[in-house]
C-alpha cells in the first residue's frame, strides 16, 4: 500500500484531452456510447471524431445521440485505479446536461476506495482543465481534499464558447431547444453558444462565418485581458481553420498553455458538422461572463474621474 498514490482521476470522453496528455498523468477514461442512424459505438473505442463527423455530415437529417456509460463501466474504472491509488475524484461533464455524475456516484457506493464525484458545469477542454489540475495535482501526491479542492476551485474559471454551422444538432439533441427554434425559420443563422456553470446558452448569432469566428476571439480578449489564459480550440472537420484560430489566440492573448484538437464526439453531437469552439480560463483576474458589464461599468467610471481630475487645479505648493 505503501506504493499507492493518494489519489487516481478518473473522467469521460467528453473532455477531448489529447491521448498524450492522458498517458502523461494516467488519467483513466471512462467512454459514452455514441449512436449515428441504426450504428451504435463505443466513443474512443470504435469511433473517432473524425470518423463520427464524417458520418453525420453524410446524413441528410440529424439522428446522432449519445448514452451515458453504465454503473458497471464507471466501477471497472474505480476498481482499476484502485490498483494504483487509495482514493479517486471523478470529474465529470455538466450535471444538468447529462445523468454521468449521477451515474458516477451510483457506481462510488460500490468502489474499492472512496470517490468523489464533481460535476465541471461544462463540456469538451473546458471540463478537460478541471480535470488537469486535478491530475497534475495527484501525480504530485497531494491529499484527496487537496486534488478536490483544486479541481472545484477551477470550475467557476472555465468557459467554453462554440460557433455552430447550424441549428439542427442542437435542436435534435435537446440543448438549446428553445432559443434554436426560434432561430430555425432564419436561414443561414449560425449560433454562438456558451456552456459554463451548469447552463447552455445562445450568446450571439452571425450569417458569415469569418464573422463567428472573429467574435469567438474578441469574446476571450475581453475576459482575459493581458492575464495569463489557458485554451484549446476545439475543430470538427477542418483543421486548418482551427489551426489559424489557435494562431490568432495566441497572438492576440497571454497564452501559457494552448491545445488544437477536434471536437469531442459527446459534444459534437449536439454541435454538429462544422462546429468550431475554444475552451479556455484565465489564471488571473478572471471576470466571467456576469462580469463583463461590471467591467465596463468601472471602465466608464475610471474615464469620468479621469474627467473630473482634468478639471482640478492644484494651488501651487512652491509659492512660485
Amino acid at each position: 500500500m505503501e506504493d499507492l498514490y493518494p489519489v487516481a482521476v478518473v473522467t469521460d470522453s467528453a473532455t477531448g484531452l489529447p491521448e498524450s496528455v492522458l498517458a502523461e498523468y494516467g488519467i483513466e477514461v471512462v467512454p459514452y456510447w455514441v449512436q449515428v442512424g441504426a450504428q451504435s459505438f463505443v466513443d474512443g473505442v470504435e469511433i473517432t471524431p473524425e470518423e463520427f463527423f464524417k458520418l453525420a455530415r453524410a446524413q441528410a437529417e440529424p439522428a446522432v445521440g449519445t448514452g451515458v456509460p453504465s454503473v458497471e463501466a464507471f466501477l471497472e474504472a474505480y476498481q482499476r485505479v484502485a490498483t494504483r491509488a487509495r482514493a479517486v475524484v471523478s470529474i465529470h461533464l455538466a450535471g444538468a446536461q447529462s445523468a454521468t455524475c449521477s451515474i458516477a456516484e451510483l457506481a462510488a457506493e460500490s468502489s474499492p476506495v472512496p470517490v468523489t464525484v464533481i460535476d465541471t458545469g461544462t463540456t469538451a477542454m473546458a471540463e478537460g482543465f478541471v480535470v488537469l489540475e486535478a491530475a497534475r495535482a495527484a501525480k504530485a501526491g497531494r491529499s484527496l481534499a487537496e486534488v478536490v479542492a483544486r479541481a472545484r476551485a477551477m470550475v467557476p474559471k472555465v468557459e467554453l464558447i462554440a460557433l455552430l454551422e447550424t441549428v439542427g444538432f442542437a435542436i435534435r439533441g435537446g440543448r438549446l431547444a428553445g432559443a434554436a427554434r426560434l432561430l430555425g425559420g432564419f436561414l443561414n443563422i449560425q449560433p454562438i453558444v456558451r456552456v459554463a456553470s451548469n447552463k447552455v446558452g445562445l450568446v450571439g448569432q452571425v450569417r458569415r462565418r469569418k464573422s463567428g469566428l472573429n467574435q469567438l476571439i474578441e469574446r476571450v480578449k475581453a475576459q482575459a485581458g493581458n492575464s495569463p489564459v489557458r485554451l484549446a480550440v476545439h475543430f470538427s472537420e477542418v483543421e486548418a481553420e482551427g489551426r489559424e484560430l489557435l494562431e490568432q489566440l495566441e497572438t492576440a492573448l497571454n497564452c501559457v498553455e494552448a491545445y488544437l484538437t477536434r471536437v469531442p464526439v459527446p459534444l459534437g453531437v449536439h454541435a454538429g458538422p462544422g462546429s468550431i469552439g475554444v475552451a479556455y480560463y484565465v489564471e488571473a483576474g478572471f471576470a466571467g461572463s456576469e462580469g463583463l458589464d461590471l467591467r465596463g461599468s468601472l471602465s466608464r467610471l475610471q474615464e469620468q474621474a479621469k474627467e473630473l481630475l482634468d478639471g482640478v487645479h492644484l494651488p501651487n505648493l512652491k509659492g512660485e
